[in-house]
């Protein structure tokens, strides 16, 4: 075996010939398989050694970004806010976009030097020739360079000590905010530094640090004046370290340089050869260097961490870095002339392996307690260093399959169709089966009875028992069934997978084959894990459940199909862990209960990918199974990039409960203030409303959720977006929430809100609609009433020809029937006078004679009832008066009439249908009373119109009064059916030993002209008169 080691300036190459490995890496440390080891790092000449990009997840934003340029200064107030000091001016920073500051909160200038907070949460904003402010309560309060107390100086540094004072570093000297309220300088009896000063610090132990040009100083806690501790020529800046100690650099020394000692123990080292011109440390300790050529991460010589350096060529924003900045999720954000960038830990790290040799992930194998074995390589937990295992192939192998068998087995299968079984004493070759040409082992596993079954892709299924391999096991239904997975289940289950959704299940009886006939729909099946009463299938397409009878598609939430999959595992709480295409997904055990007892429902999922520091994808080429679970419940996945190792329940998530803030109230163009209750003017109708969350350790994976209460009956999903649109907005109140959650799904439950009002336009206010609504209701009735006074006319023309009508066949009665009658009983009349007057003839022929008499003053007052009618006038008095005059001539009893109230015009309807009432009453009086005084009484009242018809005769007979009516007579029928058409009461009743009395009460708008019309019952009165008049009719 040749070991060759070529050096070049950016790595090293070691060839190793005979093992035919290549392996390339940083030069840090070589390890070379089958137990060959390289020399240390010390020993490399220094020419070989080479700086590593910092091994943090980095993210930057520039003018594409639209991120400011020249960025000198970065803080974040305790409300969550990062606030960014430029060469354009102030901005507030959410993780996604930057906003200048305006308003209230706007600075004194743009020519903004530095930026910081203070230990009470007030922001100070220092400007390049002199003056500061300061953000309370969400207002600037500016001191200004026309005040003769205000610092002229530049303003480059500032810290509040113990005692609550401002301290100002400047490039006058140091500067102090006194109880007066006024900025003074130190009394020269504190021997303060004075000129150009870099950096003021306060320390934990109340001590007051200054460095200037030529050096650090210190005012301790209690002295009386400052002392020089240091010296140093460059520029440089104080930090102090999370263990109590200040350190300060010097842009002309290399190295860092302490000033202070920690609280406890010694001090840290530092070893670096380079020259910094600026210091942060981070809340592990580790130190931060800026420098003209990017930011550089330094671990003290315990943590045996080098000196990582990333620049522009690493993807920084900018060749020099400005400031250096930790936030409270502990991001690590760096300003440069270009932009800003971020910094923070990976939650995945890939482990450090062997190169290896296939371009697809490596298949895995768990072990007992935290173990694992990958590829060629053995690792006893996540943090050991891999052991290679010595395979005694003399060709090139590639391990393409792995497999632990119940019983601890380990088996192994690589290309050419190799195989290897791994025993304590090392890893013995096995002879692949006759007659099979160099191919990759797909897939291999053993069953519960100690068969081997191994995937030999396109030659099939192949099995091991006794050393001895069968084709497809001897079973007839797996001879051309050609396995991309094969897995063993403790049921003693053998299960398949192959392409085209084609599965096969080898039970100790028989073989099923199962397809998209069953509802499998993943394409080529790459991974089945089997659980009891079934399997979860993984495919190129997607994930299925197999309940035993039917497969059941799974999707997650947005239609994530979870594509790619070549390997699951469930961790030790029941969460079922995938590697997909796009990362690596986890469903929890309650989703996946509500997967199964709800058909289409799409599970909620978390995922790890690239902004967890994963890199790569599943394997798209071999079907490898690359998800593990160790005994201790230990996850191992492989990917295209790399291995990664974790346990779930160590991992570290962000707990930090993120503010959220509503940041702009938009209709239009137009941005209305966020008051307690924002009033909108009339008109209002879209809406936008924006909203922000302060998580910056991945905004791209907060979630937000929001409601408009009067609109939204749920909560809705922004969908990655920080705005909510709406449209088709009414007057009215509103109140608007939004709920945000980090990138580890941290809720903020409580949200932000905001009520609005949107005022109402003329024709939107109350008032209005009570005007439309009345206008409406005065046109309902003005339409009615012309419609009413249309029918009325209409009828009073249908009335007049009734009664023409009936005058008509009046006159065609009289002038022919009782002309002929009256002509055929003068006939008689002649005929008695010439029979002899004793005669028996004579006697028969004057009774006919006068029964016809009787029928002729019947006929003559039926054709008085039909001629008779009201007068035009409507003089109701009048016209009855008349008529019972008449009857006074004829039947000889005395008539009275008697009048009460003004006399008043009567409908033209009532008045005829009260005329014939009280004609019909008037003539039943004369005709059958036999009594010596009739009267008539008519009063018009303004509630009433009352028709009184009364006598002094014999009464009505009892029978009469309680049938209604005299048998085969009608006329008190069609009185009482006259009143019922006027909505009038009409009552007929005995006076004890006075005679009777006949009461017609007509209510006032029924009856006077003056209120005809105005209701609803007098047109269905007149349409039901009139429907009686017409032929056919009642």
């Amino acid at each position: 075996m040749i070991v060759s080691i070529l050096y070049k300036a950016d790595d090293i190459k070691l060839i190793v010939t005979g093992s035919h490995m290549r392996i390339q890496t940083p030069a840090l440390c070589l390890t070379l398989s089958l137990a060959l080891t390289c020399p240390a790092r010390a020993a490399l000449p220094p020419e070989a050694r080479t700086t590593q990009a910092i091994d943090r997840l980095h993210a930057n934003w520039t003018a594409r970004e639209k991120a400011p340029s020249g960025i000198a200064g970065i803080a974040q107030t305790p409300d969550g806010w990062i606030w960014i000091s430029s060469s354009s001016g102030l901005y507030k920073f959410d993780g996604v976009s930057f906003a200048r500051a305006e308003g209230a909160e706007a600075p004194l200038s743009y020519s903004i030097s530095c930026i910081g907070v203070l230990r009470d949460g007030t922001m100070w904003v220092g400007y390049r020739y002199g003056g500061i402010s300061l953000l309370r309560n969400g207002k600037m309060h500016h001191y200004r360079l026309d005040d003769p107390d205000t610092p002229t100086g530049t303003i480059r540094s500032a810290t509040q000590d113990q005692g609550g004072t401002l301290w100002l570093a400047t490039g006058r000297g140091l500067h102090y905010f006194g109880s007066d309220q006024k900025w003074h300088k130190p009394d020269a009896s504190l021997q303060a530094p004075d000129g150009d000063l870099y950096s003021v610090l306060a320390d934990r132990r109340g001590t007051l640090w200054v460095r200037s040009t030529s050096g650090v100083y210190a005012l301790f806690k209690g002295a009386s004046a400052f002392q020089q501790r240091s010296s140093y020529n460059g520029s440089g800046i104080l930090a102090e370290h999370p263990d109590g100690s200040v350190w300060t650099t010097d842009s002309e020394k290399p190295g860092v340089f302490l000033v202070a000692e920690p609280d406890h123990g010694a001090p840290l080292k530092w070893h670096t050869s380079r020259a910094f011109s600026g210091i942060l440390f981070d809340h592990e300790g580790f130190a931060w260097l800026q420098s003209g050529k990017g930011v550089a991460r330094l671990g003290d010589a315990s943590t045996h961490q080098p000196l990582q350096e990333t620049g522009i060529e690493q993807g920084l924003s900018g060749q020099k870095t400005n400031f250096l900045f930790e936030d409270r999720e502990h991001n690590v954000w760096v300003a440069t002339e270009n932009g800003l960038d971020r910094f923070h830990a990976a939650r995945l790290q890939s482990l450090r392996l062997e190169d290896y040799g296939y371009f697809s992930g490596r298949p895995i194998a768990a072990g007992a307690g935290g173990s694992a074995w990958i590829d060629h390589s053995y690792l006893a937990s996540p943090d050991a260093a891999p052991t290679s295992l010595t395979f005694p192939s003399p060709q090139t192998y590639i391990v393409t399959a792995l497999n632990r068998a119940p019983d601890g087995t380990v088996w192994a299968g690589g290309t050419g169709g190799q195989m290897w079984k791994v025993e304590p004493g090392g890893v013995r070759s096995i002879p692949p089966p006759a007659g099979i040409n160099p191919t990759n082992v797909y897939a291999i596993a053993q069953d519960r009875r100690g068969i081997l079954w191994v995937s030999m892709g396109r030659y099939g299924i192949f099995t091991l028992e006794d050393k001895n391999w069968a084709p497809a096991g001897n079973i007839p239904e797996l001879a051309s069934f050609a396995a991309s997975t094969i897995t063993a289940d403790q049921s003693g289950r053998v299960w398949f997978g192959s392409v085209n959704n084609q599965i096969a299940v080898l039970t100790s009886k028989s073989v099923k084959r199962y397809s998209d006939k069953q509802g499998l729909a993943v394409g080529t099946v790459m991974h089945i894990l089997p659980v009891d009463g079934g399997a979860w299938v993984g495919g190129e397409n997607g994930l299925a459940h197999f309940n035993g009878q039917r497969f059941d598609s799974i999707k997650g939430a947005g239609g994530e199909p979870f594509a790619g999959i070549n390997g699951m595992v469930f961790d030790n709480t029941g969460r079922l862990w995938i590697n997909g295409g796009d990362g690596i997904s986890s469903i929890d055990s309650t989703e996946l209960k509500k997967a199964l007892s709800q058909p289409g429902y799409l599970v909620n999922f978390d995922r790890l990918d690239y902004r967890d520091g994963l890199k790569g994808s599943s394997s798209s080429i071999l079907p490898t199974h690359s998800a593990a679970r160790s005994d201790d419940g230990t996850l191992w996945f492989s990917t295209t990039g790399g291995v990664y190792a974790f346990n779930p329940a160590k991992f570290t998530k962000n707990t930090l409960v993120p503010p959220v803030i509503i940041t702009a109230l938009r209709a239009g163009a137009t941005n209305y203030a966020r008051d307690e209750d924002a009033r909108l003017p009339a008109g209002t109708e879209t809406l936008d409303i924006d909203f922000t969350a302060l998580s910056y350790q991945e905004p791209g994976r907060m979630r937000f959720r929001y409601k408009l209460d009067g609109v939204d009956h749920e909560w809705r999903e922004a969908d990655g977006q920080r705005s909510a649109h709406y449209t088709n907005l009414g007057p009215g109140h509103y109140r608007f929430t939004v709920l945000a959650s980090n990138n580890d799904g941290v809720w903020n439950m409580q949200g932000a809100a905001q009520s609005f009002e949107i005022a109402p336009k003329l024709k939107q206010t109350m008032w209005f609609r009570i005007l439309c609504v009345i206008a409406f209701v005065i046109l309902l009735i003005s339409i009615y009433l012309w419609r009413t006074r249309q029918l009325a006319h209409r009828y009073d023309e249908l009335l007049q020809e009734r009664l023409s009508e009936r005058e008509r066949i009046a006159r065609a009665l009289h002038d022919t029937l009782l002309q002929s009658m009256q002509a055929l009983i003068l006939h008689f009349h002649g005929l008695a006078k010439r029979l002899p007057k004793d005669s028996d003839d004579h006697r028969d022929i004057n009774a006919i004679l006068d029964q016809a008499d009787l029928v002729m003053a019947d006929g003559r007052s039926e054709l008085m009832n039909l001629r008779t009618r009201a007068d035009d006038d409507g003089d109701i008095v009048h016209a009855l008066s008349k008529f019972g005059y008449s009857l006074q001539e004829n039947f000889g009893a005395r008539f009275k009439v008697t009048r009460h109230g003004s006399l008043l015009e009567l409908d033209p309807y009532a008045n005829q249908e009260i005329f014939c009432i009280g004609r019909e009453a008037l003539f039943n009086a004369f005709k059958h009373a036999s009594a010596h005084t009739i009267e008539l009484e008519i009063s018009y009242g303004s509630d009433n119109f009352i028709l009184c018809v009364r006598d002094d005769g014999v009464g009505i007979d009892h029978s009469i009064q309680s049938a209604g009516r005299k048998q085969g007579h009608w006329g008190l029928d069609g009185m009482r059916e006259r009143a019922s058409t006027l909505d009038s009461n009409f009552v007929l009743a005995n006076r004890p030993g006075q005679g009777t009395e006949a009461i017609l009460t007509v209510p006032a708008r029924r009856a006077y002209h003056s209120m005809r019309g105005l209701t609803l019952p007098a047109w269905r009165a007149w349409a039901a008169r009139w429907k009686r008049s017409k032929p056919g009719g009642r």
